[in-house]
């Protein structure tokens, strides 16, 4: 990490001013792991489905069984 040496007021304020100027869509990690997230939740939603889907046929062959 960077050290930041703030020896005047402007300095502080300046450096207020580019770190509010900073957006997180602006750094790729950030992106990358955004694109991550949105891949797991996806991927959570196919496997709840498929879960759902599996316990409803599983429900249906036992009723069979009766």
């Amino acid at each position: 990490m960077n050290a930041i040496q703030l020896r005047s007021l402007e300095d502080l304020h300046r450096h207020v001013q580019d770190l509010a100027g900073r957006r997180a869509d602006d750094n790729p990690v950030v992106a990358i792991l955004q694109d991550a997230k949105r891949i797991t939740w996806l991927i959570m939603l196919a496997l709840s489905f498929l879960f759902y889907h599996l316990i409803d046929r599983m429900q249906e062959a036992l009723i069979l069984l009766r």
